[in-house]
């Protein structure tokens, strides 16, 4: 752990400990209509008032004076990755498709220092469900059972990639973390959106505020080494969905080694100011995954080497 990754934690346990806080996170989902799973994703990534841009006024402005800025910005996409499942894997778990989406939400934490060099990553793909019941097959085998999938054509030829298999993280690996479903509505009360760990039954459910807290507390979520050229299988996931996202049409020019980097940099670069835009409608690309990024950034830090 930097340094710099340290002194976040505990500058955030510091503002989480305050009575209102966590219940932020909740209240960001208040207003938004739930009764059908996309659109209420939309609602949230981009809607005045309601999620990312309530967060940014009533949990980011508690950064305010501290070292850190805290921004929480989004790309909403028209289309979702479709991959397929591998002829194996159909074998040892019939679905009802060849395929399906990848997930409907990547949620992803960034801290990055002046330099533009990140200090910590992790994430999660999301399955959305508009109650707590699973309708397809497919989606539950991969999520769950899988070991690997296969990727769309325009990833493999964007990307360059020599194979269009990609491995699964491991259940030992972190898999539960990284493949969750978000459960929009779920019986435990409608104000408790709920981001359940794979496999589905294990029954293991958070709420959405503790996915969150625990995501910036550096306990939830799965860690992502954006830089390694040789890394796991869920580094690799989520530099495919990054490479998409980063082919949005920037708002100024990007700065930084990875795709990540290149999307806080180029779209939203002015963390500390709320009023800029955060959320971002792609009209006019191809597919990508809706994406949900929390950025901190601590714009007068330039020390120690990073150690993921």
């Amino acid at each position: 752990m930097s340094s710099l990754h340290n002194d976040f934690i505990n500058t955030y346990c510091n503002i989480a400990c305050l009575a209102h806080f966590r219940r932020e996170y909740e209240n960001s989902w208040v207003d938004i209509d739930r009764s059908h799973e996309v659109s209420a994703i939309r609602e949230y990534l981009l809607n005045d008032n309601v999620g990312i841009d309530y967060l940014n006024h009533m949990v980011s402005t508690e950064f305010q004076n501290t070292q850190f800025v805290l921004k929480f910005a989004s790309v909403f996409c028209h289309q979702k990755p479709g991959v397929k499942r591998t002829e194996n894997n159909k074998l040892l778990n019939p679905g009802d498709t060849p395929g399906c989406e990848l997930g409907d939400l990547f949620v992803l934490f960034l801290l990055m220092d002046g330099n533009d060099n990140v200090h910590y990553s992790a994430g999660s793909i999301f399955q959305a469900k508009l109650t707590a019941k699973l309708d397809s097959k497919t989606q539950r085998h991969l999520y769950d059972y899988d070991n690997e999938f296969v990727l769309p054509k325009y990833i493999c030829a964007g990307r360059k990639l020599h194979s269009n298999i990609r491995k699964m993280p491991t259940y030992a690996e972190g898999r539960a973390n990284a493949f969750r479903y978000l459960i929009l509505n779920p019986s435990c009360g409608v104000e408790r959106i709920t981001a359940r760990h794979s496999p589905w039954t294990n029954n293991y459910q958070l709420r959405w505020s503790t996915f969150i807290d625990g995501l910036l507390s550096g306990v939830d979520g799965l860690k992502v080494n954006l830089d390694s050229n040789t890394g796991s299988s869920w580094d690799e996931i989520v530099k495919d969905l990054l490479w998409v996202v980063a082919n949005v049409k920037k708002n100024k020019p990007p700065r930084g080694n990875n795709d990540a980097v290149k999307i806080a940099t180029g779209l939203f670069n002015n963390y500390s100011n709320i009023k800029e835009r955060c959320a971002i409608y792609d009209e006019g690309g191809e597919y990508g995954m809706p994406l949900m990024l929390i950025i901190a950034h601590a714009p007068d830090y330039k020390g120690d080497v990073i150690n993921y």
